[in-house]
């Protein structure tokens, strides 16, 4: 889910197989979540100009 400038949600439906990648980081008590992103594909850069980087889950 995605909120536009003027505040409003957008739902995008994606692959099952498909995460958002990022950075989990701890130190000492505290921890925060990176999220890697990307330029926003062009048929959504109306929302946001960035967007998540998402990578596909492969079989191992």
């Amino acid at each position: 889910m995605e909120k536009d400038h003027d505040n409003q949600s957008h739902w995008i439906e994606l692959d099952k197989r498909m995460v958002i990648q990022g950075l989990l980081a701890e130190r000492d008590k505290e921890t925060r979540v990176y999220v890697v992103t990307i330029d926003t594909p062009p048929e959504y850069a109306w929302i946001h100009d960035r967007w998540p980087r998402l990578v596909r889950l492969t079989d191992q």
